[in-house]
């Protein structure tokens, strides 16, 4: 079972940290330059000594420095909310830095008791803004908002209903943030030695074709007919792209729920089928086994290192869950051009290397203050809760529409 991680908040590290953080930006970001717009800074430091979690979209895995640079633009120290796997990479040495900066971890899906009494006891304790990502998963698409989970919202109202007994005019907030990642210079011969390297690993022989998007579209289809034909799927002749791509993530999600004798939603996305296999995923695999006799431990402990690959599709599932044909319809900003590579170069190395020097850009949104909603909450729970599910979505989109006409795009052919 997995063990709750809770903060181990080291002054000495964290402060190490945030006076180096130039290096961050150097060497892990590869060069990466973070501009707040607007006056975010200045509305950001009205909310200091406030009880507040903050609520950033997800696109990419550096999302967690971002906002740690964030913190020291505004002269604040945040918590973080982190899934449990990644406390144990690097042999427990990811976990024992996490722990020491301020995070904590949560089991996703799963009742997890421990973690959510430690994000109501930071939220009502206030001494610091609490980080947490409401669309659960990374989107890695900076124009891509994936629908949020309602955990935000509901773990902010346990909070404040505790909050209330002792300090009933007390506030207490959501602070939508949007991150968008840009690219300084124009990257055109970057992707083009990318996409060669992608048609030599795929065995595609380039005719001399210098359009990118036709060079992307012809991988995409060679990388989509790989995977029907791995997953044993079948696509009519005349399917167009979009109904093949939609068809191989919904069979790779039934075959799944067929292993794992779980029923999907009926009405649900995607996405919402990946989380219900994920949390039987992981309430499966991080179960108590101490309970068990030595020969059931031995057992669930075979079946458990059996279905881990279910993660490995799972993962596929959702790198591929925003993408459509269309997606690369002219005018193709580099950025968006960049976010399909990367799919695909994941999807094919294993990985998606940094292409060049990013500016990202921060917008601070306007806070949601749920002492408003309080006593309507108490009557309906769940309606409230998904109108401010709601409101944060279209703040989060609207705020990452926005970016795009404050700056000078980059096209690609």
């Amino acid at each position: 079972m997995l063990d709750f991680r809770p903060p181990l908040d080291n002054p000495l590290l964290i402060g190490f940290a945030r006076s180096f953080r130039s290096f961050v930006l150097a060497g892990k970001m590869k060069n990466a330059e973070i501009l707040v717009l607007g006056d975010g800074i200045e509305r950001f430091k009205q909310f200091k000594g406030k009880h507040c979690m903050v609520c950033p979209n997800h696109s990419h895995r550096h999302d967690p420095e971002v906002m740690f640079i964030l913190s020291c633009l505004v002269g604040e120290e945040f918590n973080f909310i982190a899934a449990r796997e990644v406390f144990d990479w690097n042999n427990g040495w990811n976990g024992w830095f996490l722990q020491h900066m301020g995070c904590y971890s949560v089991v996703r899906g799963a009742v997890d008791r421990e973690s959510f009494k430690m994000t109501k006891h930071l939220l009502v304790e206030g001494k610091k803004k609490l980080v947490l990502f409401p669309e659960g998963e990374i989107s890695r698409q900076n124009d891509v908002l994936l629908p949020l989970e309602s955990g935000a919202a509901q773990l902010s109202f346990m909070a404040l209903d505790e909050l209330h007994k002792t300090k009933p005019e007390e506030p207490l907030y959501i602070l939508p943030v949007a991150i968008k990642y840009t690219y300084k210079n124009d990257l055109t011969s970057v992707l083009e030695d990318l996409i060669e390297k992608v048609e030599t690993k795929l065995g595609i022989k380039n005719s001399g074709e210098t359009s990118l998007y036709k060079r992307v579209r012809a991988a995409s289809e060679v990388i989509l007919k790989t995977l029907e034909e791995e997953y044993d799927l079948k696509s009519s002749a005349e399917a167009d792209l979009n109904s093949r791509i939609m068809g191989l993530k919904s069979h790779i999600l039934k075959t799944m729920a067929d292993v794992m004798h779980v029923s999907l939603p009926a009405t649900g996305s995607h996405l919402d089928c990946v989380r219900v296999l994920r949390n039987t995923l992981d309430d499966f695999i991080y179960a108590d086994e101490e309970e068990l006799p030595p020969y059931q431990k031995k057992i669930h402990e075979e079946k458990a290192e059996k279905i881990k690959a279910f993660y490995r599709d799972l993962d596929r599932v959702v790198r591929f869950i925003a993408i459509y044909d269309g997606y690369l319809s002219p005018p193709i900003t580099q950025e968006r051009m960049i976010s399909v590579l990367e799919l695909i170069e994941t999807e094919i190395f294993g990985e998606a290397k940094i292409k060049g020097p990013r500016r990202v850009l921060i917008t601070v949104g306007k806070p949601l203050n749920l002492l408003d909603h309080f006593a309507e909450y108490k009557k309906n729970k769940k309606a409230v809760i998904e109108n401010l599910r709601s409101d944060m979505s279209e703040q989060l989109f609207a705020m990452l529409t926005e970016v795009d006409k404050q700056r000078e795009s980059v096209y690609v052919s």
